[in-house]
């Protein structure tokens, strides 16, 4: 077969006529995040002779975000859908890495030590919490039960405080044991009374350790700022993000960008093209790697053709949260843009998964602009956030001698046309960190 430099063109005119075949594979680009897809791009390149990254345009990760800021910058371009791809993302490795590396050289580790050591590494689930028994591992190594207990001690001086717990007990007990200024009675409370102080049974506490209820209620709010799992932190994919979209108004008009420095560095080896070509034997590989590489380009333009409709479309739909942020946001669902785009709701789904947008008062997560709501008398809805605010509202500014209960909150609700459950006003309310009524009063009076 004779290949000529208008490949291009007959190779698009081929793949036209298979692109449903290969609809898998592009979703699987569409749910990627801008570094996801950096990486998978560079991982086909690696394996693609006929892939060539221009690695002057590709540097995503110098326009990286701090998420602690969370509400900042982006670029643009064009991208889009592909499915073989949720194996390439290896946040998990790099953290097991990440805790290798803090293993002592000093310590003269016997060798099967290490191995034990390692062993427990790679058996933390994504909390980081132990997720294999001792004794298991005492029986793999042929040690006993002390010895695997004693390396698992080890592993729990490693960053992040707590990471090696076998239970939640145990990860609170570590945070307490590695803080100097932790209350005297605070790994007491947490070993035989958490179930207490999860209760907020404070005269039981106070009356059982003989201190006074100040100072049991100092212990307990104490224990209750403990952080809840001993996550890592890995800065490359939890502490910073690159934005996938931006929107900017510009003389009265919405402009909306994507980000083009991936799709820009791809070009094909037209060297290594010639080559392959000039051994027949070799067609059938060329032709692979070929179909590969602009199946790849197809992946990438239609993500970003997904996202640029999704975000021209929220634009319409919220106006208004756009103009002035968070507090404006409509509820929406995913069923009701899936119907505006004629696109499946699990496509929508993949295309706001792990996905950043740039506004002019911050950036936000695509999944954030999803809020639930509630139908009022009018037929309108409003916002699970807006319920969430108004509960905290009312307690903010309640009788501190006459706390509302949920009852009444709900009925206050109910005055302003929204009409929950008690029981669901009690599910915001807890997930606000806010006491019932009885406690509240409780604590006003200390």
């Amino acid at each position: 077969m004779n290949f000529d430099m208008n490949f291009n063109v007959n190779l698009t005119q081929t793949l036209t006529q298979k692109l449903s075949m290969e609809q898998v594979q592009h979703l699987a680009i569409l749910q990627l995040s801008s570094v996801e897809l950096e990486s998978y791009i560079r991982e086909k390149a690696n394996e693609n002779p006929l892939l060539t990254l221009t690695e002057a345009n590709l540097q995503s990760m110098d326009n990286l975000i701090d998420l602690s800021s969370i509400q900042t910058d982006y670029r643009s371009g064009n991208y889009a859908n592909s499915e073989f791809l949720q194996s390439l993302i290896v946040e998990k490795h790099s953290d097991v890495d990440f805790l290798i590396e803090q293993i002592p050289l000093n310590m003269n580790l016997s060798p099967t030590d290490l191995k034990i050591l390692k062993y427990l590494i790679h058996h933390l689930d994504h909390n980081y919490f132990l997720d294999v028994d001792l004794n298991e591992v005492a029986d793999k190594f042929d040690v006993d039960v002390f010895h695997a207990e004693d390396i698992l001690r080890l592993l729990q001086t490693f960053e992040p405080i707590g990471v090696g717990a076998r239970d939640l007990k145990e990860f609170l007990l570590l945070q307490v044991q590695s803080d100097p200024d932790a209350p005297c009675l605070a790994a007491d409370f947490i070993c035989n009374h958490l179930e207490k102080v999860a209760n907020l049974s404070i005269k039981f506490l106070s009356s059982c350790y003989k201190i006074s209820v100040k100072e049991t209620q100092n212990i307990i709010f104490y224990i209750k700022s403990l952080r809840p799992v001993p996550s890592v932190q890995n800065p490359a994919s939890e502490e910073y993000i690159i934005p996938d979209i931006s929107v900017e108004k510009i003389k009265n008009e919405w402009i909306i960008n994507t980000q083009s420095q991936l799709k820009s560095s791809l070009t094909i080896n037209e060297e290594y093209v010639e080559l392959l070509k000039q051994n027949d034997e070799n067609e059938n590989y060329f032709q692979d790697c070929l179909k590969d590489v602009m199946l790849l380009m197809y992946g990438i333009e239609q993500r970003d053709r997904t996202l640029y409709k999704l975000t021209r479309t929220l634009l319409t739909i919220q106006s208004d949260f756009f103009e002035k942020g968070m507090e404006s946001l409509e509820p929406i669902n995913l069923k009701d843009i899936a119907v505006l785009l004629d696109l499946h709701e699990s496509t929508i789904s993949r295309a706001i998964k792990n996905k950043y947008l740039k506004t002019p008062h911050g950036i936000y997560s695509f999944k954030s602009l999803f809020p639930k709501g509630i139908a009022n008398k009018s037929g309108k809805k409003d916002s699970v956030m807006l319920i969430k605010q108004k509960i905290a509202d009312y307690v903010e500014y309640e009788d501190k001698e006459s706390p509302l209960t949920d009852q009444q909150i709900t009925d206050k609700l109910l005055q302003e046309d929204i009409k929950i459950s008690r029981r669901t006003v009690a599910k915001y309310r807890e997930a606000l960190n806010i006491l019932n009524s009885d406690k509240r009063i409780y604590l006003y009076r200390q």
